[in-house]
């Protein structure tokens, strides 16, 4: 079906783009009735426990967007690495070692180096922004950038990734 989009509108440019955006659009709605379902879901089988939360307490509406936001920034991520490789394993091998891998190799350097180095390890950046509070069991460190300015981070490197992707896309053949 490449060729064919190709054909019709030669520029690759544009083609990647709406690709992004068309993507990007529809992750985030998913995304965010997903996590809202989640919300309330979660919310009626801890009623019985009284242990609830509603989305006017501090950072829970942020929290539940931002899940949203961290889902379509993740899949965005993703899309850049697999227009990279072309390759559907490698991608998601790739995106799995970057979300998943590296922040637990970043904990096997000196204490030193980890305090520099967690801040900007994309699933730390970004993961705050759907925290109400810190987690006890991240680095300490990791909580040094806020919760937008984290992800403002992790969405650089996602648009970074796009960057380079639509760079690829346009100067190869299809």
């Amino acid at each position: 079906m490449i060729r064919t989009s190709l054909t019709v509108m030669p520029r690759r440019g544009v083609v990647f783009a709406a690709k992004v955006v068309v993507f990007g659009v529809v992750t985030f709605v998913t995304g965010l009735a997903t996590c809202f379902a989640a919300f309330f879901l979660g919310q009626a089988l801890m009623s019985g426990a009284h242990i609830n939360a509603t989305l006017s307490e501090p950072n829970v509406l942020r929290a539940v967007v931002g899940a949203a936001l961290y889902l379509t920034v993740s899949g965005l991520l993703g899309l850049g690495i697999g227009t990279i490789l072309r390759r559907t394993a490698g991608a998601i091998a790739a995106s799995s070692a970057l979300l998943l891998v590296v922040p637990l190799l970043v904990i096997t350097l000196p204490q030193s180096w980890q305090n520099e180095v967690n801040k900007w390890v994309p699933a730390y950046a970004g993961g705050g922004i759907f925290a109400t509070k810190p987690d006890p069991t991240d680095p300490p460190i990791a909580h040094d950038l806020s919760a937008w300015t984290g992800f403002a981070v992790f969405a650089m490197y996602a648009a970074i990734t796009l960057f380079a992707a639509m760079l690829a896309f346009r100067h190869r053949d299809a």
